[in-house]
């Protein structure tokens, strides 16, 4: 049978050229690390850590909220089907290279990064997410768009910025705020542990969200 397709090829090859471009996008896709194609691993990096404290006020670090949001973010992706790496799952600071270097090490993988804000003006609310590169952009909307639904606060928007996560991260990486430990009554949501996970749970559907549209 080989003999036969090979004779029924044009006699300048065509057929079997463009077998070979297929073979070749083909591996293309299947090799790329960052390629657009659906991605299976979500490195989830809670902000702050050990003697870095993030933002504060009252005895509450926002070191401890972006770990809880962090671990209960990485229980609902996995339940979804999804590999998950934290880039710190103890209260130890991580330099900040050392949190992209880690998820540089991984293939088709997205980046998210959990905070929260705080702003001397006390009265300031509202979540918002940022982004640095054109491949992010969806991953930020969808996210944010998934935030304020279910949490029906202050939409503070999407943004770009030049965070050294977001800009040393070769996956689409997003930065999270979600609420402002400077604001009283936010701070109080905070504490709780359903507004906690109602942000990580937005957050994964912001990523599914994302996936299923790339």
């Amino acid at each position: 049978m080989i003999p036969s397709l090979r004779s029924s090829w044009p006699k300048f090859g065509w057929g079997k050229s463009f077998l070979l471009l297929g073979l070749c996008a083909l591996f293309f896709l299947l090799g790329t690390g960052n390629s657009e194609a659906a991605f299976n691993t979500v490195i989830i990096d809670a902000g702050h850590g050990g003697h870095d404290l993030g933002a504060s006020r009252s005895l509450i670090y926002e070191k401890h909220l972006n770990l809880d949001v962090a671990r209960r973010l990485e229980r609902t992706l996995r339940e979804s089907g999804f590999r998950t790496v934290l880039t710190r799952s103890t209260d130890d600071f991580i330099p900040l290279s050392t949190r992209s270097a880690k998820a540089n090490k991984y293939r088709n993988a997205i980046f998210v990064s959990i905070h929260f804000n705080w702003s001397w003006k006390s009265k300031v609310t509202g979540v918002e997410t940022f982004y640095r590169s054109s491949s992010s952009r969806n991953l930020a909307d969808y996210i944010q768009r998934q935030l304020i639904r279910k949490i029906g606060c202050t939409n503070r928007g999407v943004k770009t910025a030049n965070f050294s996560v977001l800009r040393k991260t070769r996956h689409p990486a997003v930065l999270v705020e979600g609420g402002f430990v400077s604001n009283k009554g936010e701070r109080s949501s905070m504490l709780d542990p359903r507004y906690r996970q109602v942000v990580a749970d937005s957050i994964a559907r912001g990523i599914l969200e994302f996936r299923k549209k790339r």
